[in-house]
């Protein structure tokens, strides 16, 4: 047991005066062994143990550091590192959250993921510069713009062609989009024509495109076999030569305001004459399932009744068509809006007229359209070719143009209407010099060498086709020239006889005109081996007459009627002249007499 300082004194007090009685008693006792003392014997006891440091404990009492007046027997232990209640332990009772011997209270925070000096926070005092709530000692760099990893690097070891540019970016630089290839950086220059995004704007070979290069074709804007939106979708067409790489093209609607840029990690390629097909939604579930789907857009939506729909590439307006509820486009429901496909171009798709309803489909059960595939014809069509077997294509040769393959999707009767449009400076030749040209193969005769253009108009009742064009590359002719016969015809007579009144009792006789008539004329049997340009002229020779179509074969002739005279016949003669001449220029002419015989009677 301890036994404190005042507990002493009291023991050492009584003590003495134990002591001191028990002496005197025994001042004048004999020596039990039987001398006898004549010096008393006294026993000393210090009254005051040592307490150095003044905390009520010596050294004798327990306390283990009398130089420290905190240190003694049954003091609170502190975190110091020190035995404060000289238990012979230090800082028991202490905790040391992180396990690495030194105890919290005496521990720093370090950054390791711990709390090191148990104050509940964890590398507190550590910077997050990236604020991606990890301290930048424990981070790890990712590609993100950011120092992760508080090295003073951003995004070190992300950059693996050494080009300069991360396949991430930063706030100041744009990503790589392929950092395998050095030549590929948005720092780049883009090379035409090889079907890689050299820059890295999401473009491929920009700097190529043109208006017209592609040429929307159809357009679902109210599906009824799904719903709507999810079913709307519109086709294209690469009316280039070349392969074009859909990725970078903007879709917008003027509208109902939407806007899409076309992205994706693999090229989306469109090749010469071919269809694509973009929708909202590629779940065959959800779209009606729509084949051959190239692409699937977002933030986009095609208005049911009036929008416009417009491609951009490189800021190149490739191509926009603009519905109008019904007043020019159709405006179908369950059905997409076809292109005819005579009219495959940017431009001419500007007109309703040659968009009409679809109406075959692609699936039992589905909406009708042709998604991927050639629209089907909404107009008659046209087809102009020049007979190469017949024609004889020289000058003053014979040309027969042909529209026998024109055809009616429908199979509606056609009419037909050719035109001269455009010939050689040399010529003089117009319309009016077919043969015909209302029938369906007419002929013509050129007058000169050169290019002759002929366009052909079809029409089945209703509507009226585009115009087809073809052409006619006529040489100079060869060989000797074989100088034209020309055939008036045979004279012709007319007789006419008129009633006269008798005078003075048959003395004489009162007699009218005869009547003027109209005689017809034929030079069809002039010859020129089948190469006439020129129309013949016909011409009064003698005698009175007017001709009517005188550059015609078959001219009429009004001859005024000669006088009547009572028993006798009087007799008009008309001469004329017809004169023809061949491409070459040789000419050739023939008279033939008109005879009006008016006899009175």
């Amino acid at each position: 047991m301890l036994i404190n300082r005042s507990t002493l004194s009291l023991i050492g007090i009584l003590g003495v005066g134990f002591l001191g009685v028990g002496g005197l008693l025994s001042c004048d006792d004999k020596d039990t062994t039987g001398g006898t003392s004549d010096t008393a014997a006294f026993t000393t006891v210090s009254s005051t143990p040592s307490d150095v440091d003044g905390d009520g404990w010596s050294e004798s009492d327990g306390d283990c550091d009398d130089g420290d007046a905190a240190i003694y027997p049954g003091q609170s232990e502190d975190c110091d590192d020190v035995d404060n209640n000289c238990n012979g332990v230090t800082d028991e009772g202490f905790a040391d959250t992180d396990g690495d011997g030194t105890l919290d209270c005496m521990d720093s925070e370090t950054c390791d993921g711990v709390d090191n000096d148990g104050d509940g926070q964890i590398d507190e005092g550590f910077p997050d510069d990236d604020g991606d709530g990890v301290k930048d000692c424990l981070g790890v760099e990712t590609c993100d713009g950011a120092d992760n990893d508080g090295d003073g690097e951003i995004d070190e070891g992300f950059d693996a062609d050494g080009d300069g540019y991360t396949e991430c970016g930063s706030h100041s630089a744009a990503a790589d989009c392929d950092d395998a290839n050095a030549d590929v950086n948005p720092g780049a220059s883009e090379a035409p024509s090889d079907l890689v995004d050299n820059d890295c704007d999401g473009l491929v070979d920009e700097g190529s495109w043109s208006a017209g290069d592609l040429v929307i074709t159809e357009v679902m804007t109210n599906p009824d076999a799904v719903a709507d939106p999810e079913g709307e979708w519109f086709e294209v067409y690469n009316a280039t030569g070349s392969t074009l790489v859909l990725n970078g093209m903007v879709l917008s609607t003027t509208v109902s305001g939407g806007w899409h840029q076309v992205t994706s990690d693999d090229l989306i390629l469109l090749e010469p004459g071919e269809y694509a097909v973009l929708a909202v939604d590629g779940d065959p579930a959800r779209s009606g399932e729509i084949p051959a789907v190239s692409y699937m857009w977002s933030d986009l939506s095609l208005s049911n009744e009036a929008d416009e729909l417009v491609l951009e590439a490189d800021g190149i307006a490739l191509d926009l068509v603009a519905w109008d509820d019904g007043a020019t486009f159709p405006d179908p429901e369950g059905a997409s809006m076809s292109l005819d496909p005579t009219y495959l171009s940017d431009l001419l798709n500007d007109d309703g007229d040659v968009w009409c309803e679809s109406t075959q489909t692609w699936m039992l059960g589905s909406d009708d359209g042709s998604p991927g595939e050639e629209n089907e014809y909404c107009l008659p069509i046209a087809i102009a070719t020049v007979d190469q077997a017949t024609s004889s294509l020289e000058s003053c040769g014979l040309v027969q143009l042909d529209g026998s393959a024109s055809f009616d999707p429908e199979g509606l009767p056609l009419t037909y209407a050719w035109e001269l449009t455009s010939g050689p400076t040399a010529s003089l030749l117009t319309t009016s010099d077919l043969e015909e040209p209302i029938d369906m193969n007419p002929t013509f005769s050129p007058d000169a060498a050169g290019i002759y253009v002929f366009s052909l108009t079809v029409h089945n009742g209703f509507e009226y086709s585009l115009p087809d064009t073809t052409t006619a590359d006529i040489a100079a002719r060869t060989g000797t020239n074989t100088a034209p016969v020309a055939d008036a015809g045979s004279d012709q007579t007319y007789s006419e006889s008129i009633s006269c009144q008798s005078v003075s009792y048959g003395a004489s006789y009162e007699c009218d005109d005869c009547t003027e008539y109209e005689f017809t004329l034929s030079g069809s049997g002039s010859d020129a081996d089948g190469d006439w340009v020129d129309y013949p002229v016909w011409t009064v020779v003698s005698g009175s007459a007017t001709i009517t179509n005188d550059t015609t074969w078959t001219p009429t002739v009004l001859v005024p009627g000669p006088s009547a005279t009572y028993g006798s016949t009087n007799t008009d003669t008309v001469q004329l002249q017809l004169e023809v001449r061949d491409c070459m220029g040789a000419t050739a002419t023939d008279t033939i007499d008109l005879y009006f015989e008016c006899t009175g009677s």
